[in-house]
C-alpha cells in the first residue's frame, strides 16, 4: 500500500500531462517538428481614419438669406465646380446696388481728379481743391474695388451689374470634388455665415491618425508596419505603414500623434471617421 501511495505521488508531480485519444481528436491537435518563427514586438495604438485638410470641404454662404433650392442628400457624389445649391438675399440685392452707385459716381470722380490736376499743375487751382478731388476719387476706387471682389465671391458678374441686371439670388458651388457627408440644407431655411450648411469628403488619400503613449514613443520610427482592425465592424486585418511621428507629447494623457499610410488595396473598403485598434510592429524576434 505504501508503494502505491508514492506512484501516485510521483505521477502528480512529474510534470507530464496526459491526453487521452479521444481528447486529442476533439481538440484537433496535431503532432509537429518544432521550427523557428519569428515573433512581433509591436506597441498598441488606437485612432480615427481621416482625410488630409485639402480633401475635407465645409460649405458655407458669405451673406444671410435662405435656401431657394437644393436637390443633393448624404451620400451623393459631387465634382469640383458643380452646383450645390442656390441662395436668395437682401444683402446681396443692397451690395449690388451699392456697387453701382460707385461705379456711376467713379466716372465723374476721376474726371474731376484729372482736371484738378491740370489746373493744379498749371497753377489756377489751389492745393486743396486737387487733393479735395484726389482724396474723394481714392476713396470711391476703393471702395469700388472691394465691392467688385465681393460680387466675384458670390459668383456675379460685375460687368451685368453695371448694365443695371440686380439679382437676388447667388450659387454655390463645390470647392473639391468627393462625397457629401453632412447636409443641413432645406428649401426655405435660413442660413447664416456661420452656419455650415454641408460638408465634402474625398476619400482617395485616406490614411490613419493614431495616438501613441509617452512610454512607447521611441521605438515608433517611420515605415514600420501597422496592423489594425476596425473592432465595431470586422475581424478582417488590415495594414499599413508609419509616415509621420509627431513632435511633442500632449494632454493629459501623455500621448502623441503618429500619422501612418494605408495600402492602396485595401483603401475601398474602408470609411472616414471609423475607429480602429492597431498594432505597430517594432521588432521582430
Amino acid at each position: 500500500c505504501k508503494e502505491t501511495k508514492n506512484e501516485a505521488v510521483n505521477k502528480v508531480n512529474d510534470g507530464l500531462i496526459t491526453v487521452s485519444k479521444a481528447q486529442f481528436k476533439n481538440m484537433e491537435m496535431q503532432v509537429e517538428t518544432p521550427k523557428k518563427q519569428s515573433f512581433d514586438q509591436t506597441v498598441k495604438a488606437s485612432g480615427k481614419i481621416d482625410v488630409p485638410p485639402q480633401n475635407r470641404a465645409k460649405v458655407s454662404t458669405f451673406v444671410d438669406g435662405f435656401i431657394k433650392s437644393s436637390n443633393l442628400l448624404v451620400g451623393d457624389r459631387v465634382s469640383k465646380g458643380q452646383a450645390l445649391f442656390t441662395i436668395q438675399s437682401t444683402e446681396v440685392v443692397d451690395i449690388q446696388k451699392e456697387y453701382l452707385e460707385v461705379a456711376e459716381q467713379i466716372v465723374y470722380l476721376k474726371s474731376e481728379f484729372n482736371r484738378q490736376k491740370t489746373l493744379f499743375d498749371e497753377k489756377i487751382t489751389s492745393q486743396k481743391n486737387y487733393l479735395k478731388a484726389e482724396s474723394e476719387y481714392k476713396s470711391a476706387r476703393g471702395r469700388y474695388q472691394s465691392l467688385r471682389q465681393k460680387l466675384l465671391m458670390f459668383n456675379i458678374n460685375p460687368a451685368q451689374t453695371e448694365r443695371g441686371n440686380i439679382t437676388s439670388t447667388i450659387t454655390i458651388f463645390a470647392p473639391i470634388s468627393g462625397d457629401i457627408t453632412i447636409m443641413n440644407a432645406n428649401v426655405g431655411m435660413a442660413v447664416a455665415p456661420s452656419d455650415i450648411i454641408l460638408e465634402i469628403i474625398n476619400n482617395k488619400d485616406i490614411h490613419l491618425e493614431m495616438d501613441v503613449f509617452e512610454k512607447d514613443v521611441l521605438k515608433i520610427k517611420e515605415n514600420q508596419t501597422i496592423k489594425f482592425t476596425i473592432t465595431e465592424a470586422s475581424s478582417e486585418e488590415f495594414y499599413g505603414k508609419v509616415h509621420l511621428i509627431g513632435k511633442s507629447i500632449e494632454g493629459n494623457e501623455r500621448t502623441t500623434n503618429v500619422h501612418g499610410h494605408i495600402d492602396n488595396n485595401m483603401k475601398q473598403k474602408l470609411l472616414t471617421g471609423m475607429f480602429f485598434e492597431a498594432k505597430i510592429v517594432v521588432d521582430s524576434k
